[in-house]
């Protein structure tokens, strides 16, 4: 769908002059007038020159390039302004980064929202015949079963007791590892670490009480297999995006054949564990999902995406939180001493802890980059933006703007807490940074992610002091998400209690 674009220039003539020869034919209709006169007034928008056969053979290679895709198209920005055509591999879209045009964008995007979905997954799930979750559904069946989703993790839910619980329980257990390494010593395997905590939290989640019953049996193993390939498959598809996917797969290239290889090992890792915990009869999501009349086949391909998005955006998330903390001791222990005197539920509403999180998922958004594809022609910036193309909003470019953020690149949770005028100091626009998305297709699993950042932060602060041994080398680079440019090594320290 986005790989054939016409020129939008071409395009953009056409309705100049579409435009004319309404206005010439004096039109009764007032609303052709009207559509006239926006068409007349639009600007064209700026355009990076299409690469030519060298540079693009060349960017084929070139992968380090691609990591910091964040950083250009900030720079493009600050060059071309608000909204530029550009092209990334055999894609065309069209990037922006104020916030106004994001709350357009969402405005505009319909009822049932469609984004970008790499090439790669596609030509996948049809080589397979696969079904999936959400994340790729459209239309009808994908309203359908949102609906269900949203009443059970973003409205009001029977299960919110349980999510927290699950939350806390995993924090708990990984700080009582943490408990067991050498006061001092640097925590080893951050990552993996991680990512199993992750995939832990999400599985309690869904089985709920039954969890602590059957805990051994499905993480024996299987939740270390997922730790170890989710990663994977992120870097895979980076490297993919980069690439004409249909080629690759024509001539079964390495890295086709790795991509398929690991997404096979997990989808069959996941869609075994599903039905299993099903079988367990747990009170948690998963039993409020199937008395909500879904089927288990539906289930547990809802289940596994949710599974596979959970275990590597909250892991990286957590990561780049936890740099922070590490790497500005006057937050950490102001965290740590209001979190000691909080019960649960007020830590996760706290203000102050709430805006560690956002500021952390500002200035390392898990997704720097959020699409959408608008189902009407529509105007941003004064610009034309023609129904069917691909949008991308630079969250990284905007969360890091000056018209923004007062001292953007400072780490500030104090600013997102309202002054005594009822408005925010150093935070120009709160809509700069909006890590989970807005409107019907916003992140479904945001009330999960934040509940389970926030317990295990809390945990691990208030019982050590953090400290990033590393902090002048790590950058953010990009494998489809936001990822350390080398490991993160922090430091665990027992804090001594009065």
């Amino acid at each position: 769908m986005f790989l054939n674009k016409n020129n939008n220039n071409k395009l953009l003539a056409q309705l100049f002059n579409n435009a004319v020869v309404k206005k010439k034919n004096n039109s009764n209709s007032n609303n052709n007038n009207i559509i006239s006169d926006k068409y007349l007034n639009t600007k064209p928008i700026p355009e990076c020159p299409r690469p030519g056969i060298f540079e693009s053979i060349k960017s084929l290679v070139n992968y380090d390039k691609a990591m910091k895709l964040h950083e250009i198209v900030d720079n493009k920005h600050r060059e071309l302004g608000p909204i530029y055509k550009d092209h990334i591999g055999p894609v065309t879209a069209f990037f922006l980064n104020s916030p106004e045009d994001y709350r357009k964008i969402f405005k505009n995007e319909g009822p049932m929202p469609m984004h970008f979905l790499p090439e790669a997954w596609l030509i996948y799930n049809n080589f397979r015949k696969c079904s999936r979750g959400l994340l790729f559904m459209n239309g009808e069946e994908w309203l359908n079963f949102r609906r269900i989703i949203n009443k059970l993790l973003l409205q009001p839910y029977d299960a919110k007791s349980i999510v927290i619980n699950s939350c806390q329980d995993a924090a708990v257990t990984l700080t009582e590892e943490c408990k067991k390494l050498k006061n001092g010593c640097v925590i080893p395997e951050l990552e993996t670490r991680l990512y199993k905590w992750s995939i832990e939290v999400m599985m309690a989640s869904l089985l709920g009480s039954a969890w602590n019953k059957y805990r051994d049996t499905i993480a024996d193993g299987e939740s270390d297999k997922l730790a170890e390939n989710l990663h994977k498959i992120f870097e895979l598809t980076a490297r993919l995006s980069l690439l004409p996917v249909k080629y690759v797969v024509k001539f079964n290239l390495p890295v086709w054949r790795r991509f398929v290889q690991v997404v096979d090992e997990v989808l069959e890792l996941v869609g075994t564990l599903v039905p299993k915990m099903i079988k367990y009869q747990g009170d948690g999501l998963l039993s409020l999902m199937l008395n909500e009349g879904m089927s288990e086949q539906d289930v547990t391909r809802i289940v596994t995406d949710l599974i596979l998005a959970a275990g590597d955006t909250t892991a990286f998330s957590t990561q780049w939180a936890l740099f922070l903390l590490g790497s500005n001791e006057d937050v950490q222990n102001k965290f740590a001493e209001i979190s000691s005197n909080l019960e649960l539920e007020e830590t996760i509403k706290n203000p102050y802890i709430k805006g560690i999180i956002k500021e952390s998922l500002r200035l390392y958004p898990t997704a720097p980059f959020l699409t959408r594809i608008l189902p009407d022609d529509c105007l941003v910036s004064g610009h034309l933006v023609p129904r069917g193309e691909l949008i991308i909003m630079s969250l990284y470019s905007s969360g890091r703007d000056p018209n923004n953020f007062s001292r953007p690149n400072e780490f500030l949770p104090e600013r997102w807490i309202r002054n005594t005028k009822g408005s925010y100091d150093d935070l120009l626009n709160p809509f700069a940074t909006i890590p989970f998305a807005l409107g019907v297709r916003s992140c479904v699993g945001r009330k999960i992610a934040e509940t389970q950042m926030i317990m295990t932060l809390s945990e691990l602060v208030k019982n050590f002091k953090i400290n990033c041994l590393n902090k002048e080398n790590i950058k953010l680079k990009l494998h489809m998400i936001s990822v350390p440019s080398e490991p993160i090594k922090l430091q665990l320290t027992q804090r001594i209690r009065v």
